[in-house]
């Protein structure tokens, strides 16, 4: 293993701000450099969807998800007497952040087999797997007693369940929950949905017309035709369990502007994953919805993004 103090061995870009490194990750990560992972090792994350994660930086993945997740939900649960499912885990970069982080248990869900196999073999290299369960199935599926887990976590899931879906798996992760839910998906409501085609109002219209938009503006192949949730849809969830943060998954204002600079994972193109500041107008609709929802601010902003605890 290596010390956290090298440099990560999967390739990167040079970028204008000093993103954190691997903040406050816990014990295991100093023995254990999560950068030392090679995307070329593991073929299924080199190859998945034409190869967008192959130069992904994998030490600056797990400190996204510490910073975003890990970090302000440690502040209302001690996590290291704590499990948590992940559905869908994909690679599994939240739970292995919880792990590194000191939690107790991950379990991670997800349909995809082969990506599975994939995420147990990062757990391996990063030597959380013992500390690991992995179930292939659908969030409305798993088959687990009331209370099953300490924290469930469903990060940009829901949208793609399908509407006669949503309702059962809402009820589904609100049953398996015993103290805490991690939730992002994008808010129907607002105009403007970073999925899909990302044009205004597109997911307002009816799917033919959304369709011809979308090709008018030479974006059709980015139409998925996710469904997204509206705040209602959450309403299994609010019977069991309170929203406790108002900026997000972030307590406060100052949490919320700490977290930049950071590393975005997702899509394909590197350099675009560094974040320097919010969006333009991002942070003062936060604010605004903020001071005037409290922490129900979700139901109006662009992600449903929330940390739920029990009642």
């Amino acid at each position: 293993m290596l010390s956290l103090n090298r440099a990560t061995s999967v390739a990167r870009v040079q970028t204008p701000m000093d993103v954190p490194r691997v903040a406050g990750l816990g014990k295991e990560a100093a023995a254990g450099h999560p950068g030392a992972i090679l995307g070329s090792e593991i073929a299924y994350l080199r190859d998945y969807d034409c190869g967008i994660y192959r130069d992904l930086d994998i030490e600056l993945t797990l400190d996204y998800m510490h910073r975003r997740f890990i970090a302000p939900l440690a502040a209302h649960i001690d996590i290291s007497t704590a499990s948590l499912l992940d559905c869908a885990s994909g690679f599994g970069w939240l739970a292995f952040a919880y792990l590194l982080a000191g939690g107790r248990h991950a379990t991670l869900v997800d349909m995809d087999e082969p990506r599975l196999e994939a995420a147990r073999a990062i757990a391996r290299q990063l030597g959380v797997e013992k500390r690991c369960t992995f179930r292939t199935g659908r969030i409305q599926d798993i088959d687990l007693p009331d209370d099953a887990v300490d924290i469930f976590a469903s990060i940009e899931t829901l949208e793609h369940v399908g509407a006669e879906n949503v309702a059962a798996s809402v009820r589904n992760m609100t049953r398996l929950a015993k103290r805490a839910v991690i939730l992002t998906t994008p808010n129907f409501l607002f105009p403007i949905v970073a999925h899909d085609t990302e044009l205004p109002l597109a997911h307002w219209l009816p799917a033919g017309l959304c369709r011809r938009y979308a090709a008018a503006k030479g974006r059709a192949h980015l139409d998925r035709g996710n469904h997204f949730l509206v705040p209602w849809d959450l309403a299994p969830l609010a019977a069991k369990f309170r929203p406790a943060t108002r900026f997000q998954t972030f307590a406060t204002q100052a949490d919320y502007d700490r977290f930049y600079p950071h590393y975005m994972p997702y899509g394909s193109n590197q350099a675009q994953r560094y974040r320097a500041a919010p969006k333009r107008g991002q942070r003062a609709l936060h604010r605004v919805l903020a001071a005037l929802l409290g922490r129900w601010s979700f139901t109006l902003a662009p992600s449903l993004a929330s940390i739920w605890l029990r009642r």
